[in-house]
């Protein structure tokens, strides 16, 4: 695995831009809020889409919490435009960028031809809680495993607040 995306690291922070070429940082997209951050192939991945879907799933019914849910396909403006349309019937409200370094700046290579795909959760504080990284898209995305790192972010919220009193 990468050091750029490994567990209990900070979330590198990348330049994204939107479907209408709008620069950004990630750093800015995620806000200082827990995050869900997919890494797709492409712009066109259909496993990555399923992803989003899920995703969306997810979300629907409320076990994201007030996450933010982002995908990131590789390439400019074009690319995020792409992936925004094909995104747009099965995750309406996930946020979509592109980068056109951010993948290899997250230590997502290519390996046998394939671009490496990401689901990162990250904490409030820009920490990376999980990390499923892989060749294959079909691995790249756990549900449970999301699940369980959100779960861990709330725990640990939930702890900071008692043990401060509030």
């Amino acid at each position: 695995m990468s050091d750029a995306l490994a567990v209990d690291h900070p979330f590198p922070d990348i330049d994204v831009v939107d479907p209408h070429g709008s620069p950004r940082r990630l750093r800015d997209e995620i806000g200082g809020r827990v995050a869900v951050v997919h890494f797709m192939r492409s712009s066109s991945c259909p496993v990555c889409l399923a992803h989003a879907a899920a995703m969306q799933r997810m979300k629907d019914a409320g076990e994201v919490g007030d996450a933010v849910l982002i995908l990131v396909a590789p390439g400019a403006a074009a690319e995020a435009a792409d992936a925004a349309r094909r995104a747009a019937g099965r995750a309406p409200s996930i946020r979509v960028r592109a980068s056109v370094d951010g993948h290899e700046r997250s230590g997502l290579t290519t390996t046998a031809f394939l671009q490496r795909s990401a689901t990162v959760v990250v904490d409030p504080a820009g920490i990376i809680r999980d990390a499923r990284i892989a060749a294959l898209p079909t691995a790249s995305f756990d549900a449970d495993a999301v699940r369980a790192a959100l779960a861990w972010i709330a725990a640990q919220a939930w702890e900071r607040s008692f043990e401060d009193g509030s």
